[in-house]
């Protein structure tokens, strides 16, 4: 249950992102408003093409909305209207993002990868370091795997690396971008069972983009339906049982169908 009385840990208002093309402009995003709460887990989810991924990265800053603004906890990172003096660097450390692609250097080992942003961008001492990553790593379920290199690993315990990467830097939000549309099933299973954990054994308030149907209603506390650059529809998991409206209906039919 989420208390009520919480402040947004992100909110986005009037969030609109417009693409330059040859053919003219693409509206990726359009007057999108959403609260995360502290503690919430959020399952986005919607076609192709909709917009899901735009607004992760809009939300991180990782690209710039054309208009509106967001707010991280308690301060606005983000105005269309007016500058915003901020450290974004500082602000992405507490905004932790996993990706459809693993994005671990192949040279490194898996110590070494996860060292490396502990250094360079948190400066820590060296024990501290190694402390972070033997914790991590055990939250993984990644701890014999230390001294070995990303291509000895499958793809379910590269994305598990990356997973822990990301929890090295301790963040207050960690956004899930499609984190196992590049893996087949059985692997598929073991990076979600480790997000399960996130949330029961470690109550990380997340956001994931997914087509993973019967993950988001077992976890999530809310369903944000995209289509279409906009938020047709929000509500609890019980929204993927019952779908409110006809274009959430088709959307799930097929979803499930292609399983």
């Amino acid at each position: 249950m989420i208390e009520s009385n919480k402040k947004p840990l992100i909110e986005v208002k009037g969030l609109k992102k417009v693409f330059k093309t040859r053919g003219g402009e693409l509206v990726a995003l359009n007057n999108i408003n959403l609260k995360i709460m502290p503690g919430e887990v959020v399952a986005v989810i919607g076609s192709s093409g909709s917009g899901k991924s735009t607004l992760l990265r809009c939300m991180n800053l990782l690209i710039a909305p054309t208009e509106g603004s967001v707010h991280f906890d308690g301060e606005t990172i983000f105005n269309s209207e007016s500058p915003v003096d901020i450290n974004i660097d500082q602000v992405r450390q507490n905004i932790g993002m996993v990706f459809q692609q693993f994005n671990l250097f192949m040279h490194l080992t898996v110590k070494n990868n996860l060292h490396l942003a502990l250094k360079k961008v948190l400066n820590l001492p060296n024990e501290e370091i190694e402390a972070r990553i033997t914790n991590v790593l055990e939250t993984v379920n990644l701890s014999d795997k230390i001294d070995s290199y990303p291509g000895e690993l499958s793809g379910g315990q590269q994305q598990r690396v990356a997973i822990a990467r990301v929890l090295a830097m301790r963040p207050k939000l960690i956004f899930f971008d499609e984190p196992t549309s590049a893996l087949d099933p059985e692997l598929t299973g073991e990076v979600l069972e480790v997000m399960k954990r996130l949330v029961t054994d470690y109550k990380y308030t997340l956001v994931v983009v997914s087509h993973e149907i019967p993950f988001a209603r077992e976890v999530a506390n809310r369903i944000v339906f995209m289509d279409e650059a906009e938020i047709l529809y929000e509500g609890g998991p019980d929204t993927l049982v019952n779908p409110p409206n006809e274009r959430l209906k088709r959307f799930l039919s097929k979803i499930l169908s292609a399983r």
